[in-house]
């Protein structure tokens, strides 16, 4: 009788240890998880021919020679766009090396100094799971490097946008083309809408498109691309934030 008092007793305390270290472990790696996967985000600035600010979205590097992924209605009625990094640095947008009308993505490139290390996202190999804990880096409202948590709510398929993740990590217009990462750090999809209607219903574009997009020679702004979507309303900068206007 003993014994057995002292086997239940023993295995109470180990599953008490083991639910109280999940989510302290998970608490104490969710601040350097995000320091580590800041510096590959970007807000993307777009300007109209007159070198007015017309409107901004978010985007993140996925290799260390400059290409990054965003939204294509972020960047596909822009005359001219910057990229500006976690620190401050601006980057001129030279052109386009492939995209997905359908899928609603873009592949960017700009000129990253050489000579030292430069931070990219990786993609996840796997599809996103039902009940995935998610976090979302972008630039919503015009605030840079903003984070926020949620989960993937669904996996639904649209008859013209075809797959989408849904997810109810808290996005806003300035959100489109940011990373949706997974606790490992890897992207699983891209911020692309909400429904304003709803609460946390959000959806993203899975990562397996950016992987299944056509690529090809540099095609430099403004895109001239049959078939684009009609252009949206531009976000306004937000006064905190300096959006320096590019030289003619």
């Amino acid at each position: 009788m003993w014994r057995r008092l002292v086997g239940r007793a023993a295995l109470m305390v180990l599953w008490g240890l083991y639910l109280g270290a999940g989510p302290l472990g998970a608490q104490e790696n969710l601040p350097q998880l995000i320091e580590r996967l800041q510096p590959a985000v970007v807000t993307v600035v777009v300007y109209d021919a007159a070198n007015k600010v017309r409107g901004q979205g978010s985007g993140f590097f996925i290799n260390n020679e400059g290409h990054f992924i965003t939204n294509f209605h972020v960047l596909g009625r822009a005359e001219k766009a910057r990229i500006k990094t976690k620190q401050g640095r601006m980057y001129t947008v030279k052109g386009v090396v492939g995209y997905d009308l359908k899928a609603d993505l873009v592949q960017a490139v700009v000129d990253l100094p050489a000579g030292r290390p430069h931070h990219f996202l990786k993609l996840s190999p796997k599809p996103a799971r039902l009940g995935e804990r998610v976090i979302v880096i972008g630039s919503p409202m015009g605030l840079e490097q903003t984070v926020s948590d949620g989960m993937v709510s669904g996996l639904r398929t649209h008859p013209k946008l075809g797959e989408l993740v849904q997810i109810t990590a808290p996005i806003s217009p300035g959100s489109s083309g940011g990373p949706v990462v997974n606790m490992k750090g890897e992207v699983i999809a891209v911020a692309k809408a909400q429904l304003r209607t709803g609460q946390n219903i959000n959806f993203a574009v899975p990562a397996a498109s950016i992987q299944t997009m056509a690529l090809g020679p540099l095609r430099p702004l403004p895109l001239r691309v049959a078939g684009m979507p009609p252009g949206q309303s531009p976000l306004p900068p937000r006064p905190q934030i300096q959006l320096p206007r590019p030289s003619p």
